[in-house]
């Protein structure tokens, strides 16, 4: 299973092609792909309309296997994942702790082509992330 960050998806849901993305996601085509719904918000705050907010929501829904609703789980996972970053002075913004929180609990693989935040060997330790060169 894979867990997409907003800089896959908006690449794969543009239409403009990425061909690293698209490699990447075309031999991970058999695995479940669940986008976290920060990311979907991420993906959907760049429209200003209602009408269009919607028609992007039901595109992005229609591309992945689930959206992952913001839980207690979710929550209570960013908790645990701040905390043991803090002890090695790492930290994550808060979209990025549960984006990489919502991974974590459905035992994803986190897929995104940020470096600069998720590219830290503590993460690397907590949770299965793959670096797409995009």
């Amino acid at each position: 299973m894979i867990c997409l960050d907003n800089d896959i998806f908006s690449r794969y849901a543009s239409e403009q092609s990425y061909p690293a993305v698209d490699r990447y996601l075309t031999d991970h085509a058999e695995e479940a792909w669940i986008l976290p719904s920060m990311v979907l918000f991420e993906y959907l705050k760049r429209y200003e309309s209602h009408n269009t907010i919607q028609v992007h929501r039901q595109n992005a829904e229609r591309s992945v296997d689930a959206v992952a609703d913001l839980n207690a789980d979710i929550a209570t996972e960013a908790a645990n994942l701040q905390a043991r970053l803090a002890t090695t002075n790492t930290s994550l913004d808060l979209a990025d702790l549960l984006i990489a929180a919502t991974a974590r609990e459905y035992g994803a693989t986190l897929t995104t082509a940020n470096r600069n935040d998720f590219d830290k060997q503590p993460l690397h330790e907590l949770i299965d992330i793959d670096i797409v060169h995009a």
